[in-house]
């Protein structure tokens, strides 16, 4: 619910603003011309630009382009938040870890700064269909090929962790890689790697295979040109069935 909003907010308004919703636990939206500059884990800068700004009461800080899904910057929880006068106008300082990691957000002109009251104490749920393969996999290995048996599940090995370390019925490994929705030619080159660890390591035939729903171009044509083997799970791709779906269920 909006429980407050200000045009053209001055920076006393501003700032008084900020301090008095993150003690009250609400959000502030800004919407605003602004460029941004950020420093710790990444640098980085951004030009000016029109931008929505979220100011959350624990402490975040998030700056979003009109357009794009991700943010264009952002500030994590328990940072401590201070808006400051400057010659240029007015600048949104973000600092956290004892400002190892700070954002910038310098505002030339504020056009709209909204005050929310939210609360969302729901908790998300995953329809890990990756997760459902390897349940699959693990409890039918024939499902993949007559005579597979299961050795390892989620085997960690030096060049990462194979999904399944398998034995065909002539007793040679077979390492499994799972995908989900797609395999793609990058999961063709991982699966290259710990077949060839095991190569190495193993004095008897290994071979390797990608299993996932569905398959690019690349990946079924490198697959081909390296040895290695694909098996389709179709069953498992879930396709979107767009707005006029009954429920979430079938998503």
């Amino acid at each position: 619910m909006v429980i407050d909003q200000f045009v053209e907010p001055d920076f006393e308004t501003l700032q008084s603003t900020l301090s008095t919703a993150r003690g009250r636990n609400k959000v502030v939206v800004i919407f605003a011309t602004c460029s941004v500059e950020w420093k710790g884990n990444r640098d980085g800068s951004i030009g000016t630009g029109q931008r929505i700004v979220l100011c959350k009461p624990d402490g975040s800080v998030s700056v979003h382009r009109p357009n794009g899904a991700r943010a264009v910057a952002r500030q994590g929880i328990n940072s401590t938040v201070e808006l400051v006068p400057t010659d240029d106008g007015h600048l949104l300082y973000g600092s956290k870890s004892g400002g190892q990691n700070t954002i910038r957000v310098l505002f030339t002109e504020v056009s709209l700064a909204i005050v929310y009251d939210a609360s969302d104490d729901a908790e998300p749920e995953h329809n890990n269909t990756e997760a459902k393969i390897h349940e699959f996999i693990a409890n039918n290995p024939e499902s993949i090929e007559d005579g597979l048996r299961i050795i390892h599940h989620e085997h960690p090995i030096s060049v990462g962790t194979i999904d399944f370390v398998a034995a065909d019925e002539d007793g040679d490994w077979v390492i499994i890689e799972v995908k989900n929705p797609y395999a793609q030619l990058s999961h063709v080159d991982q699966l290259r790697r710990y077949v060839k660890h095991y190569r190495t390591a193993e004095d008897k035939p290994v071979r390797g295979m990608l299993v996932a729903p569905k398959f690019g171009e690349k990946a079924k044509r490198e697959l081909r040109e390296i040895g290695l083997e694909k098996h389709a799970v179709g069953e498992f791709y879930e396709k979107d069935l767009g707005p006029n779906q009954s429920s979430f269920e079938q998503w």
